[in-house]
């Protein structure tokens, strides 16, 4: 089958690293993609003003070359890190989109599928690329389908929006009904999801989360803003925020009150109250060095809440902690159960500090080598492959009820 570009609604690409740009990087050489960044998934509200300013500057930034701009911004978030052995890490060209994210407003919706079509279409043609498959991580993106000549478009699903505490569901909600309602496929991250995002010509696939081994494997030296804490040394890295179990954090503090806890990653709104004399929030720490902060972890734990939300999550940090080769311990999630074999599962607090105290104690002979093995075996190159199956089956079949050939 020929190559054919990509169009992709994703985040902002760089700002932080993401299971779609992990993921979708392996197909930039074999498939010229125009990356557009994040076009909103909630209302605007006070708070959201300074990162509205900062995309703002983006948009208005001089450029001097879509493919060109596209590169040097990628490398200046430091995406170069994410993997040397992928020959072309950055998309040929990332749409910085002039919306405002109150799509639920026909008038707002309409102003934005304009602005996005035409951006898009000028990205498109100038990179001398022809017609595209798009793929989708946002429902907003439901008002350019259609509009792009697109061969294809698949839903790439990663959350469940009804639950999702960062979001606005009741504007999210319409918009995805009517994306299931038009891709051509869905691929989900959980199980869950593929329960309750189910397309309407049935077209659905998981594809759990992978992870950049060679980046969390490779050793490195510990930071020096840790190597003073007292051990063991109990690690959490991800986003700080609501789906954190804060009683299993508090408990861990208070077993093990001459050890440390120590959560790196940005803080995000609805955090609770966190603290305790042997917690250090670290902040969030660039993605080339945050595996120096997991390799020194004696133990990686996920202590999420288990709420509808979670329900459906399948923790990008789990197979990380595995690449990195420290023991894991894990709130009794669904789609943390195919690894039951690898990481320790605990239901309640109570279980929590017992898996945390057993690890300090009973590490299995060649633990390291066993919990790296299972992480290689699930990299992100090999989701890719898995995915460009999927992309070409849905190109095939779009194709062949056209009675087109690819």
């Amino acid at each position: 089958m020929s190559p054919y570009p990509l169009v992709v609604f994703g985040d902002d690409w760089g700002r932080h690293v993401s299971s779609m740009q992990h993921l979708l990087r392996h197909l930039f050489a074999s498939h010229p993609t125009i990356w557009v960044n994040g076009i909103g998934h909630r209302v605007p509200a006070l708070s959201d003003a300074r990162r509205a300013w900062k995309k703002v500057r983006e948009i208005s930034r001089p450029r001097t070359g879509v493919a060109a701009n596209s590169i040097q911004h990628a490398a200046s978030n430091g995406d170069r890190s994410m993997d040397a052995a992928v020959p072309t890490s950055a998309p040929r060209s990332v749409v910085h989109p002039m919306v405002v994210p109150l799509h639920h407003w026909s008038g707002v919706e309409r102003l934005n599928a304009w602005s996005l079509t035409r951006a898009i279409r000028g990205a498109l043609a100038g990179a001398g690329l022809g017609r595209p498959v798009v793929i989708t991580g946002t429902p907003p993106s439901v008002a350019v389908l259609g509009k792009l000549d697109e061969i294809a478009t698949i839903y790439f699903c990663m959350d469940d929006w009804a639950h999702l505490p960062t979001v606005s569901p009741h504007m999210l909600l319409p918009l995805e009904r009517r994306l299931l309602a038009g891709a051509d496929a869905v691929v989900a991250t959980a199980r869950t999801l593929t329960q309750l995002k189910v397309p309407a010509n049935g077209r659905m696939h998981y594809l759990p989360q992978g992870v950049n081994f060679e980046h969390f494997s490779t050793r490195r030296a510990v930071p020096p803003d840790i190597v003073h804490l007292p051990r063991p040394w109990i690690g959490f890295a991800g986003g700080i925020g609501p789906a954190l179990d804060l009683d299993v954090i508090h408990a861990l503090a208070a077993e093990f009150p001459r050890g440390s806890i120590i959560l790196v990653g940005p803080e995000q709104e609805g955090l609770g109250d966190i603290r305790a004399p042997n917690i250090h929030r670290l902040g969030a720490r660039p993605y080339d060095v945050l595996p120096a902060y997991v390799q020194a972890f004696d133990v990686g734990i996920i202590p999420y809440l288990r709420n509808s939300w979670t329900e459906s999550v399948d923790p990008l940090k789990l197979l990380e902690y595995l690449a990195a080769g420290i023991p894991v311990i894990t709130t009794d999630l669904p789609e943390v159960r195919k690894y039951s074999t690898s990481v320790r599962i605990a239901d309640g607090v109570p279980a929590f500090v017992a898996h945390a105290r057993d690890v300090m104690v009973d590490e299995q002979p060649g633990g390291r080598s066993i919990r790296q093995a299972v992480a290689a075996a699930n990299t992100w190159q090999a989701r890719a492959a898995e995915f460009q199956g999927i992309m070409d089956d849905v190109v095939q079949a779009k194709l062949s009820s056209r009675g087109a050939t690819a």
